[in-house]
């Protein structure tokens, strides 16, 4: 397995909003080494050996709950602990063989995945990343082996994905202690878990004589005095992981519960959430795979007019769709996580669009898959239902997507924004702003500073040249790019902090853009290689066309509503509807 290398690699993303491309970083495409495809594929081996004996999706959802054999059984494969490094207990899985693992996962169940998902992608993950060396020699063992499971404690009643804005609060008592008080909302493992990452309010000195609060984060145990719990959701989907909300009632914690600093639990938390948006997003891709495969199987076995549907055309632009959009999100999950080996430190823009891009196209794989299937789709007897129901919920979770919108057009400008007024006049500025939510809040006004820097190169010199065509057009959508941030600065100000349909159309451009970076870095390095068939470099070479054609015109809409008089129905709209309780009139009516 790889090791992170010592040389610190800028996120590709932030460097878009500078109208500069990091062709070297981008160009050849991270490949897995031998160490990482032999240890992938007994991972593989293994999971699908299991999986295939072991997991029963019907039943499981049927009676809302994973066996706790089942539970054994993965966490005897090594999956409760695959980025636990050796020495305690666990896989020491790189991020790259990480995502690979629990895309497999993924493809089989997603209640599984999500309960093994939050487990360790969010809810021990804090304590991997910022535990002291005697609470990781206590834990981790066990966490690792699946002896107790975890659970991630941020989310509250008024504090969705405004993390920074949660009340519960952490006490410090005259014996060094804390008593925490407070109630998590929505909390994936809640009943089961035996160890949770607890985020809570603490009372800081503010330097000027005064008190200020700020979020720590705190290991808390199962069987602490006043830990309780509501009962299990009853959900849409993945109703066989197990959702609870847990409340916290004078729980005494010793201060060497404390995870990392005090006061630094909101980093901690932002940078936990960066992690398990890239699960979310290769879990997609695993949910993807599969269900094209079920879709594939229904075309060419369900006969209409004489022939089988995959004959037909319409079916056919709804597969060709899927395989590309699974294309797609894999070059892009597999782009941040090989430049995260390579030594990139800071990916969370990278993490957000991994999560909302592939999300989306896992539900829009499923939605097609469904049309397909046509009436058996709808039947409980086949797996589409459930499977839709289950893929929902991608959309929501871990920052809804709507969030990391507005979080990855606000901090990508804030990158040539440096003349930001009167932010260093606000405490923590810096880290609160890579919160999607708190950027908002903390955000006051922009400097109106033109961008220096443009993207001078008439392609990208280091694409196939059979993708050039391609690497051209990239070239001007770059140019585009680069004049609407500028123009956002110079135009919205301050006024583009609650300007929304806005920041998303920067956000879908910078998503857009992304998507065909990684797909013609990937592309470029398969067409490069002696050991790969004419017939696979054709299927990638195609996939690739139809990816770039679409992802163009989806840039150029966004582009071209910016400076339109689109974006301003929509307001009017939706204020005449808030006003009329929904519609507000019938057709008898005029």
């Amino acid at each position: 397995m790889s090791a992170k290398t010592e040389k610190e690699i800028p996120s590709i993303v932030a460097s878009l909003f500078y109208g500069e491309v990091m062709e070297d970083e981008v160009f050849p495409y991270p490949q897995f080494s031998e160490s990482q495809i032999e240890m992938a594929k007994a991972m593989i081996d293994a999971i699908d050996k299991f999986a295939q004996d072991n997991i029963d999706s019907p039943k499981f959802d049927k009676d809302s709950k994973i066996p706790k054999e089942v539970l054994d059984g993965l966490a005897g494969l090594g999956l409760c602990g695959l980025a636990v490094g050796e020495d305690y207990g666990g896989l020491g899985l790189d991020t790259t063989l990480y995502a690979r693992v629990f895309s497999q996962i993924a493809g089989y169940d997603g209640a599984v995945a999500t309960t093994l998902g939050a487990h360790q992608s969010i809810g021990y993950k804090a304590l991997l990343n910022e535990g002291n060396e005697e609470q990781k020699k206590h834990w981790l063992p066990k966490l690792a082996s699946g002896e107790v499971f975890a659970a991630f404690c941020l989310t509250e009643p008024g504090s969705g994905s405004d993390a920074y804005s949660i009340k519960t609060k952490a006490t410090k008592n005259a014996d060094g202690t804390y008593t925490i008080n407070g109630q998590k909302l929505w909390i994936t493992n809640a009943g089961m878990a035996g160890f949770y990452s607890v985020f809570a309010k603490t009372e800081h000195d503010d330097g000027k004589g005064g008190k200020v609060e700020k979020i720590s984060c705190f290991i808390v145990e199962k069987e602490r005095e006043g830990v309780s719990f509501g009962e299990k959701e009853d959900k849409m989907g993945i109703r066989a992981s197990e959702t609870r909300a847990v409340y916290f009632d004078n729980v005494k914690v010793p201060a060497s519960n404390m995870i990392g600093e005090p006061g630094k639990g909101f980093k901690i938390a932002m940078n936990v959430l960066n992690t398990g948006r890239l699960s979310l997003g290769s879990g997609s891709v695993g949910g993807m795979k599969m269900i094209l495969k079920l879709a594939t199987a229904q075309a060419k076995t369900r006969k209409q007019f004489g022939s089988t549907i995959d004959q037909f055309g319409l079916i056919q632009e709804k597969l060709a769709t899927m395989a590309a959009n699974i294309y797609a999100c894999e070059s892009m999950v597999y782009m941040t996580t090989g430049k995260i080996v390579q030594g990139m430190n800071h990916f969370e823009h990278e993490s957000a669009i991994c999560k909302v891009y592939c999300s989306e196209r896992l539900w829009d794989t499923i939605d097609k898959a469904t049309q397909i299937a046509a009436g058996n789709a709808y039947m409980k007897e086949y797996p589409y239902e459930r499977i839709m129901r289950d893929c929902r919920i991608n959309l929501i979770f871990e920052g809804t997507n709507e969030i990391l919108r507005i979080f990855t057009a606000l901090s990508g400008i804030k990158g040539p924004s440096d003349d930001l007024k009167e932010l260093g006049k606000i405490a923590d500025v810096s880290k609160a702003i890579q919160d999607p939510i708190k950027s908002v809040g903390v955000l006051t006004d922009f400097a109106k500073k033109r961008m220096s820097k443009r993207f001078g190169s008439k392609t990208l010199t280091k694409v196939h040249p059979s993708l050039e065509v391609h690497g051209n057009h990239f070239v001007s959508m770059m140019k585009d790019f680069s004049i609407a941030v500028e123009n956002t600065i110079m135009k919205f100000g301050k006024n583009i902090i609650g300007n929304e349909l806005l920041q998303m159309r920067i956000a879908n451009m910078t998503m857009e853009l992304y998507a065909q970076l990684a797909v013609l870095s990937r592309t470029t390095s398969i067409l490069n290689r002696t050991d790969v068939s004419d017939k696979d470099k054709e299927y990638v070479t195609h996939l690739t066309e139809l990816i770039c054609r679409d992802s163009r015109q989806s840039f150029t809409r966004n582009f071209k509503r910016l400076n339109s008089s689109y974006d301003k129905l929509i307001p009017k709209i939706s204020k005449a509807v808030s006003e009329r309780d929904g519609f507000g009139f019938d057709i008898i009516d005029f």
